[in-house]
């Protein structure tokens, strides 16, 4: 297993102790030792998705190296998260100063106390690594929100399209389990320059 995605199941499984902790410690009753801190057997449900906001972004007009902002948006699908690990691909040749920046404010889907696990970008490579997860006073988190914002500018006389995807090892956690419940990724779509027509000159007789 990936040394990141380890350090994420165990710091959420820490997550998960703290919250039996509270628990008890409030006087609710713990469930049993096997369920509660041990993850199940069985595969769990993937109702979560992963996606940009917007889709499509257009760079091909404005200033030699126009620059844009997305968010990355979470939709839980129903089940209550506590955590995701955002593992994304990008043309180096074609985008610059890529940055990711963590919503971890009041308007994010995990709120101001979020924890940062990770938040990498590898511009030679053009792979990004992010992990973000609950901090152990907080509640699960369902819903619809957002986890991230990417910024990033087109490279100078970059051509074509180009996309930022997410990869394979893209997770998205709940309490108890070590099996990622996400169903669906969707990419951004990203155009760096129109594609010209041609028009035959005129011709006279």
């Amino acid at each position: 297993m990936p040394r990141k995605t380890t350090i994420l199941i165990l710091i959420l499984a820490l997550v998960t102790g703290i919250l039996l902790f509270l628990a008890v410690s409030e006087g609710q009753k713990p469930k049993a030792p096997e369920t509660s801190t041990t993850p199940t057997q069985g595969q769990v449900p993937k109702t979560a998705t992963v996606f940009f906001s917007p889709q499509s972004v257009d760079l091909s007009t404005g200033a030699a190296t126009p620059t844009s902002s997305v968010d990355i948006l979470m939709d839980t699908g129903g089940s209550e998260v506590v955590g995701a690990q955002l593992e994304l691909q990008y043309d180096p040749k074609s985008l610059t100063n890529v940055r990711l920046t963590p919503g971890n404010d009041v308007n994010s889907f995990f709120g101001p106390n979020v924890v940062i696990l990770f938040n990498e970008v590898t511009p030679t490579t053009g792979r990004i690594s992010f992990a973000i997860a609950i901090s152990p006073d907080e509640k699960t988190k369902k819903g619809i929100g957002r986890i991230a914002s990417l910024n990033f500018s087109r490279v100078f006389n970059a051509q074509g399209t180009t996309t930022v995807s997410f990869l394979d090892k893209t997770i998205v956690t709940i309490l108890g389990e070590d099996d990622s419940i996400l169903k669906e990724t969707m990419p951004l779509n990203i155009i760096l320059t129109q594609t010209q027509q041609f028009t035959p000159p005129a011709t006279t007789q």
